[in-house]
């Protein structure tokens, strides 16, 4: 291998070139070394995380060395190390009741998790408009911490019948490298994984949300599932609903009844309402007879 080439194995610099035009990494003068700058809570996040203390390096590892620096290395794309020791357990609440009511059982049990109202289009919960996961550090921890939590769903008035099963590491990665049984990692991987680890420097503390960015991801909650016809919204609103019906002046097919603002009817002929300011509506009187 010539020098050139040898240079070019090891640019780590061309690697993280999109990251360090966007600034959220430095390259420090006293060393050379690459320092992340740091990482803020999104304010439109639909995530109320608990007990974060798994998980905090999710935002490198996923968006950063999965996503950008990876594809960008000799080894190619890969599914970084700590991703494929990564197990989740997935539950699928069905209504945001059920959401809430997970919430509250997730943060007695104060396992490493999340919960919210799933907006990613090209995952297989964004059908089921909301999502909960445990995160856990191997296969068998996943598989005991499984059989609790189905334990607890299936005693909970709320939550018996809800979903929920173990799977591998992120969704994003299991799109890109599907079947996950067949994952593997390469002395390039390894190589290059090092050498990212010996330059980069990002102290990733541990994070709690404040009460007041839990409200807004709740005002977030609400506000989706009205958007998307689940009616349990409204036992948070006192049954008051966020976007009122539209008042209509058509009348049903056949001309029978006409259809109020409430969806109550009454019969056709003279409206019992006013006609609205500036409207044209027409009648046509009837002859006397002589």
């Amino acid at each position: 291998m010539s020098y050139y080439d040898d240079l070019r194995k090891n640019d780590i610099v061309s690697w993280l070139r999109p990251l360090l035009d966007q600034k959220v990494y430095k390259c420090r003068r006293s060393d050379g070394f690459f320092e992340m700058t740091e990482a803020t809570e999104s304010i439109l996040s639909p995530w109320h995380h608990i007990n974060y203390t798994i998980g905090k390096e999710c935002y490198y590892l996923n968006q950063q060395l999965f996503q950008i620096i990876s594809p960008r290395t000799p080894a190619g794309q890969f599914i970084p190390r700590k991703c494929q020791q990564c197990w989740k357990i997935v539950i699928r609440p069905r209504t945001l009741k059920q959401l809430f009511a997970l919430e509250n059982l997730l943060v007695q049990l104060a396992w490493p998790s999340k919960c919210g109202t799933e907006r990613r289009s090209y995952t297989p919960l964004s059908r089921h408009r909301y999502g909960g996961y445990i995160y856990n550090n191997s296969l068998d921890e996943g598989l005991e911490r499984l059989d609790v939590i189905r334990g607890h769903l299936g005693s909970h008035p709320e939550l018996n019948g809800v979903e929920c099963y173990l799977k591998r590491s992120c969704t994003e990665m299991e799109m890109a490298f599907p079947d996950s049984t067949t994952w593997a990692i390469t002395d390039e991987q390894n190589r290059v994984e090092d050498m990212l680890d010996s330059m980069l420097v990002f102290n990733i503390p541990y994070s709690k949300s404040g009460q007041h960015m839990i409200d807004k991801v709740h005002i977030g909650w609400v506000e989706w599932a009205a958007e998307n016809g689940d009616e349990t919204y409204l036992e948070y609103t006192d049954g008051k609903r966020l976007y009122p019906e539209a008042v209509r002046y058509e009348l049903k097919v056949g001309g029978a009844d006409e259809v109020t603002p409430d969806d109550n009817t009454v019969s056709a002929g003279p409206s019992s309402r006013s006609v609205p300011k500036g409207s044209t509506r027409k009648t046509t009187k009837k002859r006397k007879k002589k």
